[in-house]
């Protein structure tokens, strides 16, 4: 489970996307207001959002990932996948 915190920077990270899947609907947004907890703003799902929750569409396909995640680096040629039928990790 995410902690608010958590949640609302899993969330800015998403909507800061070129083709982002979520927007934010309070453009005063404050980080600062955020973490005491005295920010509200609505999310909405954009097109992609919905796409991506029907599973018919991939996020990577719209966005470019250049992170670190757990001592290993992901960008669009070599992100792993996860099988949800097969239960199992697919290599790039």
């Amino acid at each position: 489970m995410l902690e608010d915190g958590e949640a609302s920077d899993a969330l800015i990270e998403l909507a800061q996307h070129s083709a982002p899947p979520v927007l934010l609907g309070d453009p005063s947004f404050d980080n600062e207001a955020r973490y005491r907890g005295e920010s509200e703003w609505k999310v909405t799902l954009t097109e992609l959002g919905r796409s991506l929750v029907a599973r018919e569409d991939d996020m990577w396909h719209h966005n470019t990932i250049k992170r670190w995640w757990g001592g290993t680096e992901l960008t669009n040629e070599r992100l792993w996948r996860w099988d949800a039928e097969t239960r199992s990790l697919i290599a790039p």
